[in-house]
């Protein structure tokens, strides 16, 4: 859930800012490359600006309502997809079968712990809902029980309605003699979020919390991750030679800073290679 999480006050101040700087920017580089560097260019540089900033400003309420309702969807959606994963097995293909009829015709025949029966048009699908944690894979074993399970229920093909990762075996053994269609996450999600949109009293809970404070001890890794030393020697090195061609000494500190950085990324390697 941390993506949901709002951003702080200074965060937020910050990425409009950028965000305006860089429009301003780009509105004054391209009267300058068709005016040259003239009061003409930036006055019309400037009034396109402006213009752009009140376009912004008169489309902002349309925006923050799509915003949101695609917050509740998609926090509703994940969940939704939690409660699912939580309820017993019965209960919880039945609910994955009622939310799949709203887009299909499903005649509901025989529900059971391992999935449920359903009859559309000529056709009798086996429809399960798979139960595993988010981060864990979809393996062709799984996929192989599904398809005794159908089997034995007389069905004509079986669909899994994946809320993990489907592996590449798992998708070859779904090409057998029973087939076995994938209904992914994102499809799910999609379903439940308009099913079950977030309420008012969940945003309101998560507005209130607050991202996790990364440790020093994180910071210091990945800050001196060895995969960052040759990055921080090719900036060190760019910085320096800017440095000795300009002769400006603000390019000297930064550049004394990014070796410092790779001799630590070194430093961490060699530690880590000794444990």
């Amino acid at each position: 859930m941390q993506e949901y999480l709002r951003k702080s006050k200074i965060g937020t101040v910050l990425d409009g800012l950028g965000a305006r700087f860089l429009v301003f920017l780009l509105c004054m580089g391209w009267f300058f490359l068709l005016w040259d560097v003239r009061l003409p260019a930036i006055t019309a540089g400037a009034a396109l600006f402006f213009m752009l900033l009140i376009l912004e400003r008169k489309t902002r309420d349309g925006r923050l309502k799509r915003r949101e309702e695609k917050l509740r969807r998609q926090l509703g959606g994940e969940l939704a997809l939690e409660r699912l994963l939580l309820a017993p097995g019965r209960r919880a293909h039945f609910e994955t079968v009622m939310l799949l009829s709203q887009k299909h015709p499903l005649i509901l025949l025989q529900a059971g712990e391992e999935g449920v029966l359903c009859q559309q048009e000529n056709e009798k699908i086996f429809i399960a809902l798979c139960r595993f944690p988010v981060s864990d894979q979809i393996t062709a074993r799984d996929v192989l029980a599904l398809q005794r399970i159908a089997l034995e229920k007389k069905a004509d093909r079986a669909i899994f309605c994946a809320a993990c990762a489907i592996s590449d075996a798992a998708r070859e053994q779904g090409k057998g003699e029973m087939p076995v269609t994938f209904f992914p996450k994102d499809r799910l999600l999609s379903l439940l979020g308009a099913a079950y949109p977030a309420t008012d009293a969940q945003l309101v809970a998560l507005g209130k919390r607050k991202r996790a404070a990364m440790p020093l001890e994180k910071w210091a890794a990945v800050i001196f991750h060895p995969a960052r030393a040759r990055r921080y020697i090719a900036y060190g090195t760019l910085l320096l030679g800017l440095y000795f061609f300009t002769r400006l000494p603000f390019y000297a500190f930064p550049s004394m800073l990014c070796f410092f950085l790779a001799a630590g990324c070194r430093c961490h390697r060699k530690q880590e290679e000794r444990l």
